[in-house]
This record gives structure tokens, sequence and C-alpha cells, in this order.
């Protein structure tokens, strides 16, 4: 009796295999044979144990559990035959796999060598929340597993009605999981909507879940507008290692246009990079780019070379400013660039060599100055900076230096740069609060540069040496009330430097769009780039006030002012600077409830209060229902900016219609002397668990040589665990 009691608990143990004989089980690769959940120690649980020596069966009742290796077999009954090796267990049948995966069945029948088995009224909720259900399933060879008259759906029952058909189904009158694949293929399917069928295929496969990637087609996508008409992507997605992927998108069009796109990516423990691109036969005559071919790349590479080194790069390049919006690729910058670098970081010190190459994407120039007018050669740019340790004295040292060789066709403006700035800080508190910040510097400046004038083609040289002392002083005042406490701080920055170093002989490259604001104002040196800066003696002072309530209410509002000795001509016109008195910038933040975030930037003329900057945002209401308004006013800034003024406003209303509805209205409308609307639109939203769909429709009233001024409406269908469906209608 014990001897055959032994080979029950051994045989019942073999029940851990069972999960191999229901679909998507799969043993973690690169496990070694001993560390296999049926190859552990098994612990087997029941109500009654029942031995019958003529039939060779052994029986357990009752709430019967087997739990081996983290598999977990529950059932209200499990018998083991010996002599035909079968083991059976009927009765809310359950199996917990290591994956995640839990297997339901009404019955289940296996084989002592886990090759043949068989289940009525299967049911799988996979570990990411997938079902999977069907009438009868049957294992053969060790690995493949059918299921007849099955259902396959990423979505969870309904809560009110479990009975409900799910948002979205897959039926099929057979699926089948290949083990050693980890495949699962569908025979004769239809897709169905709440239960309504909406499309058949005669041939569905995908990858059971314990599969990350694998290769095969993507959802397809649809491109409409008015140089390529209508057209089709397909991805196709192949892994080609461990460490490596290749997606290539063919496309083909009513216009007899046809495009191959391409995406590669690498990743590894130290390199990681990722290479789109894509070339177009373009047959369309109103296409007005260049030739018949367009193509584009767009390429970012990172490598760590050790542990304070790493190189990189980033490629952007088009055939033409037109041929990116035609096949549907925006960027939010302008333009395209080329940056290859090498990176040192180390404890105090930063080294950085690198190169620029900029393609326009705009065909409207962006100043007026005809020597910068072309885009820039940046080789190399070398920038180095040091933080240096506390001193005896309480401060510590910085050190940045920054060269660049820049390059534009013959006849433009070149110039090689050096620029270095020294500056020892020193920052101390007093015992009443008062808060000073002491810092003294050093700009070491050389330039030489050719084009620089326009009558003049010949090269120039210039240097420059400005040291610059300044003091930054604050006394916050807080006072700490019941509910509340409120910080009132002046603020008072003391700069001092010869009026000296903006010499017309240095062009100006990164310094044409300074603008003084509340971010700046209380800065030493205010300067946006290399190329200008703010020199002698300046006095910026202002306040900030700051309150806090209990509740989480709070605001803070920042205002400044500056005089300098001598006004900052070689700044831009209309900066704020250029006269002794500055431009009174501002700041307000306010935020009386949760459901309630007011922001406001404003820079106000210093003769008559006059407007010169305007930017009004604000959150109104919970996120159910919420509102967002935004007002945007720049001044221009002289009558001779090539900057014009603008005036916008935009918003956008979301609301929560219920649980899974959501909508969003949302409008860019021109103001002043070009007011009109820009963009009108709406967008509509279903979201659950396992499925989302967003439709975008609306009008626009710029000019676009792509798309059509006036509508659109985009629709994208996402089917969670399966893939998504865009559809670009008009």
């Amino acid at each position: 009796m014990k001897q055959s009691l032994r080979r029950t608990a051994a045989s019942l143990l073999l029940l851990g295999f069972a999960a191999n004989a229901l679909p998507h089980a799969a043993h973690a690769q690169g496990k070694s044979k001993a560390d296999h959940p049926e190859n552990q120690p098994a612990l087997l649980t029941a109500d009654q144990m029942v031995y019958d020596r003529d039939l060779d069966l052994v029986t357990a009742r009752g709430h019967v559990e087997v739990d081996q290796g983290g598999q977990v077999l529950k059932a209200d009954a499990v018998s083991y035959n010996l002599k035909q090796d079968v083991i059976i267990a009927t009765g809310h049948v359950s199996f917990t796999q290591t994956t995640g995966d839990i297997n339901f069945a009404d019955y289940l029948e296996v084989t002592g060598d886990m090759k043949q088995a068989m289940a009525r009224g299967m049911r799988v909720l996979m570990f990411d929340d997938s079902r999977l259900a069907g009438n009868f399933a049957r294992r053969t060879d060790g690995t493949l597993t059918v299921l007849d008259r099955a259902v396959y759906t990423a979505c969870k029952p309904c809560e009110d009605d479990p009975t409900a058909p799910p948002v979205w189904s897959i039926k099929a009158d057979r699926i089948i999981h290949d083990g050693e694949s980890h495949l699962v293929e569908y025979e004769n399917a239809w897709l169905e909507i709440e239960g309504v069928p909406v499309a058949y295929t005669p041939y569905l496969s995908h990858a059971d879940p314990t599969v990350k990637r694998v290769s095969g087609w993507l959802p397809p996508s649809i491109l409409n507008n008015n140089i390529l008409g209508s057209g089709i992507r397909t991805p196709y997605f192949a892994v080609l290692d461990a460490n490596q992927d290749l997606t290539l998108t063919p496309m083909f069009t009513t216009n007899d246009d046809a495009m191959l796109g391409a995406q590669w990516r690498y990743k590894d423990k130290d390199t990681e990079i990722k290479a789109i691109g894509s070339i177009t036969e373009l047959q369309a005559p109103n296409y007005t780019g260049h030739g018949t071919i367009g193509w584009n790349i767009d390429t970012t590479a990172l490598i760590d070379l050790d542990q304070n080194w790493r190189a990189g790069a980033q490629i952007q390049r088009a055939s033409d400013v037109n041929y990116l919006p035609t096949i549907d690729t925006w960027y939010p910058v302008p333009y395209l660039t080329v940056r290859p670098y090498v990176e040192n970081f180390t404890y105090s010190n930063y080294f950085a060599v690198e190169a620029y190459s900029f393609q326009t994407l705009t065909t409207q120039p962006l100043v007026t100055t005809a020597t910068l007018q072309k885009d820039p050669v940046v080789l190399p740019m070398v920038t180095y900076s040091y933080v240096g340790d506390t001193d005896g004295l309480g401060g510590y040292t910085t050190f940045d230096t920054h060269s660049a060789v820049i390059t534009r066709l013959s006849g433009e403006t070149n110039d090689r740069q050096l620029n270095t700035q020294t500056t020892w800080h020193r920052p101390f508190t007093t015992d009443d609060g008062e808060q000073f910040r002491l810092s003294t510097s050093v700009r070491a400046d050389v330039y030489n540069s050719d084009h620089v004038f326009t009558d003049y083609s010949g090269a120039e040289n210039a240097t420059r040496f400005v040291p610059d002392v300044a003091v930054d002083w604050r006394y916050p005042f807080t006072s700490i009330g019941e509910h509340s406490s409120q910080t009132i701080t002046p603020i008072v920055m003391v700069a001092a430097s010869p009026n000296t170093g903006n010499s017309s002989k240095i062009p100006n490259n990164d310094s044409l769009n300074f603008e003084l604001d509340d971010v700046n104002i209380f800065s030493p040196t205010p300067s946006s780039g290399y190329d200008r800066l703010v020199t002698g003696p300046r006095v910026a002072y202002g306040a900030e006030y700051t309150i806090v309530n209990r509740g989480g209410e709070s605001a803070d509002f920042v205002l400044g002012q500056s005089y300098q000795l001598h006004p900052q001509s070689q700044l831009p016109v209309g900066t704020g600077l250029d006269t002794y008195m500055s431009d009174i910038v501002g700041r307000a933040d306010v935020s009386p409830s949760n459901n309630l975030v007011l922001q406001y930037r404003f820079r106000l003329d210093h003769d008559n209060l006059e407007l010169r900057r305007s930017e009004v945002s604000a959150s109104i209401g919970p996120k159910p229902l919420n509102l967002n308004i935004g007002y945007t006013f720049y001044d221009k800034l002289s009558p001779d900016s090539p900057f014009s003024a603008r005036e916008q406003v935009s918003s956008t209303l979301t609301a929560q219609i219920s649980h899974y509805w959501s909508t969003q209205i949302y409008t860019i409308q021109n103001l002043g002397e070009q007011a009109g609307p820009l963009q009108t639109g709406a967008r509509l939203t279903y979201d659950d668990d396992c499925f989302t769909v967003t439709a975008d429709g609306g009008s626009r009233h710029t000019t676009s040589a792509v798309f059509n001024v006036g509508h659109y409406f985009n629709l994208r269908i996402v089917f969670k665990t399966l893939g998504q469906l865009p559809v670009d209608l008009f």
C-alpha cells in the first residue's frame, strides 16, 4: 500500500506537466532542467484519498490541490489510472502557471507522458488579462494544442452583465497553439463588435503572450492628401535577433506613387540605434518638390564607450521641404539637424566635441539680414565646463569654454570663435535671514570672421576681455498664520562691468531672439547666447510674493525692472534693455483651488505701460469637465524688425461623457490685423481596457501645398494586444 501511494504521489506530480496541455503555456528559456517546475517537489492535499487495488486506480477527492514549483492545480477530484497511465481531473478544474496564466476546464484528461491530452469547457485567463475559450481542446505530440469553436478577446466581462458579449472578440472554428513556435493561429475567424460580426478572415495569426517580439505583418494604415491621393501602408516587422529588428513599410497610392519606408532598431547594454528612412517615387503631377524621387532619413545613435565617455549622432535629412508633409511626417521644429558628438562626464568636468548641419523646412526666411540667411555648418564645436569644490573662503569656481567654426556658402558670413568665462561664486546667509550671492567673472573671447560687412569680404579679427562683478540680495519676510503662510521677498541685483565687448566685427549668430522676461531679469549675465553681451553697470530690482494655504491653494507673484547706465544698443531693438530703464516684467501663478489654475506673464513698456508681451493660460474645472484657454501677444519689437506682431487665442474643452467616452473641442484663432480662425475641430474618444477608438475631425484655415485647406478627418482604432488601424480619410 505504501508503495502504491508513493507511485500515486509521484504520478500526481506529473499533473504539473498538465500546463503544457493548455494553450499559451511555455517554459522560461535559459533555465536548467532541474529548475523547471515539473522537476520540483510537490505538495498534494485533498479531503480523501482512495486506492482501488483491483482497478489500480488512485483517486483524490474534495478540495484537491497540487502545488509544484509555483504551479497550482485545483479540482473537485483527481484520479490516476496506473494501468492506462492516464490522469483525469474533474469539477472546477483550474491550473495556475508560473507565467501567470490561469486555465479553467470542466474536464481534463492527460496521459502520463503528457504528450496527449484533452479538455472540455476550456477557458484561459492570460497574464496580460486577455481571455481564450473553447468548447473542446486537445493536445498532440506534446506541443500542439487545438481548440474547437473558440473565442479570443482582451476585454474584461461587463461588471453589470457578465453574460453580455465583449466589446470585441475573435471567434474561430479552430484556434491552434504551437508550443514550440509560440504561435497562435485562427481558422475561419470573425471579428465581432458587441457580439455583431463585422469582419471575416480565413486565416489570422499572432504570437502568444510569452513572446515579446515576433516577425509578421502589422496593421495597415491609410493616407489621404492632395498630392498622393489615397494610399495604404502595409508594414512588415522582422525580428533579426535578440538585439535588433527591422520594419519595412511599402505604400501604394491611387496616383501611382510608390513608397518604401524602413525602420531599423538595435540595442544592447552599450549601444542604442534607431534608423528611419523612406524613398518614394512621386508620379503625382501636382507635387512641388524636386524631381520625381523623394527621400528622407532620421537616425539617432548613442554608444557608451566606457564609464565616462559616450558617442552619439543625430542625422535628419529630406530631399526637399515638401517631401515630409507629403508622406504625413511632421517635426516640432521647422528644420532638420545633423549632429555627431562625443561627450565625457566626470565628477566635476564636462567635455564635448560636436558638429552641426541644418536643413530648413520652410521657404520663409526667419530674418532679413542677408548674411545670416543660409543654413550654417558648425564643425567642430567644442564645449568644456568645470565646477570646483568649495574653497577656504566658502565659495567655488566654475569655468566654461566654447569654441566653434561656423561656415556658410561662399560669399556668406563665416567665423571662428573661442569663448571663455571664469566665475567665482560665494553664496551666504546672514544671521537675520538675508541671502547674498556674490559672483566675480571674467569673459574672454576671440573671433575671426569674414564677410561681416556687406561692402567688405575680407577677414576681421575681434577680441574682448570683460570682467564682471555682481551681488544678488534677497531678504524673505515670512508670516505664518493659522491657515496660511505668506512670504514677501525684495530682490536687488547689482552688476558692474565695462561697457565694451559688443563689436560690430563680431557676427550675431546666436543672440537674435533675446528678450527680457521674469526668468533672466535678475541674472548678472542675461544674454541668450555667446555673441552679444549685456555689459556696463546695471541694477535690477523687484520683489516676489508667495502665499500658500493649508488646503493647497497658492499664489506666486514676481515683478522686476532694471536700470542700465548704458542702453544695450548692440542687442536687437525692442528687447527691453535698449533704453536706460528697462521694460517691466512680471509673472503671476494663481491656484485658488484644485479646479482652477491661472498663469500670466507680461512685459510692459517702461514709458507708457503698454503691453509688449502678454501670455495667459488658464485651466478651469476638474478633469471630467475641463477648459484650457491660452492667449499670446507679442508686439512688433521695432518698425524695421523682421518679426511681426503676433496675437493668438487657443482653447480646448475636454469632457468625460461617461466612464469610457470623452470628447474634446478645440480652436486656434488669430487676432489683430490678421484675425481669423487657424484651426477648429473636435475629437471623440472611446477607451476601455481592451479597445480604443479616436475620431478627430475639423477644418484648417492655413495654406498648405499638401493638405486641403478646409476639412480633415482622422480615425484611429486600437485593438489592445492585437494592434491598431490608423486611417486618414481626408
